[in-house]
């Protein structure tokens, strides 16, 4: 085609740059298609012979399933069977509101009797064929074989058991296997065999409390839970007291677990979020938090003194993602190229499936999070930066693609990710120039006039910023954030609202936002709980500024004033610790005061 040869070198260049323009501006918001959820399910299986009176007296058994269930993901359906020298107790599968029904079935049983493992793993092995779960599991814990009155009820007890444990293999049922006390260290033991045939992962704890620690590996290893130990307290005669971080504003779930191989007594929590529900046992205690709005939960307990609690945070997200595209063109090397060479750059951000107004994973605990993206059957491993993953891709002809996410790797537990369409645009096609009837010299004459004009109109309007006062842009951006620390927090008393509801007094810590961060005062009022709409409160904004102060930078309609003035429209305002400021917002009935404090060092907890 010699498009190369046939075009001016001006041409060539001024057609690239209004191409480039143009494309850089159009981005294109491309939607969740297909959500999948793995629905999952589980049955605990508890050996309840006489012999676990004497491996297991003080029934810790039973506190690690309380942790093993209520450690599991929302999207588990859970089962449990007993047995001795027959299943003594059966709870069908159930989802994630019933599990506190699956604990009191469990808390129930006694430990007598023989010990027919044959039994009860038929139990369980009929409960998840029956299921149509994705993926099924089995966790045993046993202090020994089977063992009944005679040798003829041993020997027909471990065929069955054996059978069981073969047609589970065939249904694609994993069981686990934790062997309990010192008969069970040899893990050629019959009882693990079942582990060996269906791939499941063998344990042996040699006492009773060290069941927690396999439970542990079974969760983190087998099942991959995300879970966030919070803290490890040693508990001493007076009440523990501790603020514990948490770091999943808007999760849809966050379970806070506490185990201890004592009681817990008195527990008392506060946090804001838009439910919760707690569940309290002998040596453990959760909290089911939905959505928190917060970053900080208190807790107070009591405990035994010269005993540890642990408190373990287990969080779940329903994400949707969001795409975006923009696009860059280039001039192609090859001079027989019809087409310009383009890139499109494709931003994914993620949000709160319930709510895609909420943006999710912008904590500093996700940073360089890691994810993986399917495209078209091509997986790339990408990292998580400012809530966003950002790809590169060549584009040569028009595609629509299905992006698909795997989140095995991520730190939190995901328990639905929608899949995202994204369709790219063939790059133009390179200008072909019609026969010149004007030298090729008058273009390039008119195109240095043209830059001329543009350098003089630049200058011009340069010259007449500088003769005006400084002000904000007028645009919907945020004003560039600052280099100092935040070193205060803000304490807002809301006066009037359009719903008439009254609010009590609010505090936003200011502290804990990273200095390069700048923040709204609706993300503010948001992250106090807030519901209440506050028209052009996303319009007025503060950042970090020097001595210890915070810059107010106003873009709204807003009436804003301070000790009297009042703060103009496109200006920033610079903020010293006692700064009281009032605003009455753009509906002309909500109003509310916010004073900034500057905090001591030992006040930032």
């Amino acid at each position: 085609m010699g498009v190369r040869s046939n075009i001016s070198r001006f041409n060539k260049y001024l057609a690239a740059v209004w191409i480039f323009l143009l494309a850089a501006t159009l981005s294109h918001s491309v939607y969740a298609e297909d959500t999948s959820q793995t629905q999952k399910a589980v049955v605990f299986l508890l050996d309840v012979s006489g012999s676990m009176k004497t491996n297991d007296p003080n029934r810790y058994a039973i506190d690690g399933i309380a942790q093993f269930i209520y450690t599991l993901p929302s999207n588990y359906e859970i089962g449990f069977v007993a047995y001795n020298a027959e299943v003594c107790a059966r709870q069908s599968l159930m989802d994630n509101i019933h599990r506190k029904e699956i604990m009191q079935t469990a808390e129930s049983v006694q430990y007598t009797g023989y010990s027919n493992a044959g039994a009860g793993m038929a139990e369980a092995v009929e409960m998840l064929i029956e299921s149509s779960a994705i993926e099924k599991d089995i966790v045993l814990l046993s202090d020994g074989e089977c063992l009944m009155e005679n040798e003829a009820a041993t020997a027909l007890a471990y065929t069955t058991y054996q059978e069981s444990a073969a047609q589970a293999a065939e249904s694609g049922i994993r069981i686990h296997v934790i062997g309990l006390g010192e008969e069970m260290e040899d893990t050629e033991n019959s009882i693990f065999q079942a582990a060996a045939k269906t791939g499941g992962g063998i344990y042996h704890s040699p006492q009773a409390l060290d069941t927690q620690s396999s439970i542990d590996s079974i969760l983190q290893n087998q099942f991959c839970v995300k879970q966030m130990t919070a803290a490890i307290v040693d508990v001493g005669e007076d009440t523990v007291e501790l603020g514990i971080d948490l770091p999943f504003t808007y999760a849809s779930t966050v379970r806070v677990l506490l185990t201890s191989s004592s009681p817990i007594r008195d527990l008392t929590t506060n946090f804001n979020a838009d439910g919760a529900r707690q569940v309290n046992g002998e040596r453990y205690s959760l909290i089911e938090i939905d959505s928190p709005k917060g970053n900080r939960m208190d807790i107070s307990f009591n405990g035994t003194p010269g005993h540890q609690v642990r408190i373990i945070l287990i969080p779940e997200y329903k994400v949707l993602p969001k795409a975006s595209v923009s696009y860059e063109d280039h001039i192609p090397e090859d001079v027989d190229a019809a087409v310009f060479d383009r890139e499109a750059a494709i931003t994914y951000t993620f949000y709160d499936m319930d709510n895609d107004r909420i943006q999710l994973w912008t904590e500093e605990y996700f940073a360089h999070s890691r994810l993986s993206v399917d495209i078209a059957g091509e997986v790339t491993k990408t990292t998580l930066e400012d809530g966003q993953v950002l790809l590169h891709e060549t584009v040569t002809d028009e595609s629509v693609k299905e992006i698909c996410f795997d989140c095995a790797e991520f730190p939190a537990n995901i328990l639905e990710i929608s899949t995202v369409t994204v369709t790219l645009e063939a790059p133009p096609a390179l200008p072909v120039e019609e026969p010149e009837e004007f030298p090729g010299v008058i273009y390039g004459i008119a195109f240095l006039a043209v830059v001329l004009v543009i350098l003089l109109v630049t200058v011009v309007l340069r010259l007449k910023k500088s003769m005006r006062p400084v002000v904000v842009p007028d645009n919907d951006e945020r004003p560039e954030p600052g280099k100092s620390s935040y070193v205060g927090r803000l304490n807002i008393y809301v006066t009037r609202t359009a719903s008439g509801y009254d609010i009590s007094p609010l505090s936003y810590d200011l502290f804990r936002l990273p200095s390069t961060r700048v923040i709204s005062m609706s993300e503010i009022l948001a992250g106090c709980g807030l519901r209440e709409v506050f028209e052009g409160a996303e319009h007025i904004y503060i950042s970090s500024g020097q001595g210890h102060s915070v810059i107010l930078t106003n873009q709204s309609d807003c009436c804003i004033m301070k000790s009297g003035e009042i703060l103009m429209k496109k200006k920033s305002y610079q903020l010293f610790a006692g700064a009281k400021v009032d605003i009455a917002f753009e509906d002309e009935i909500s109003e509310l005061t916010f004073q900034y404090r500057e905090l001591k060092p030992s006040e930032m907890y």
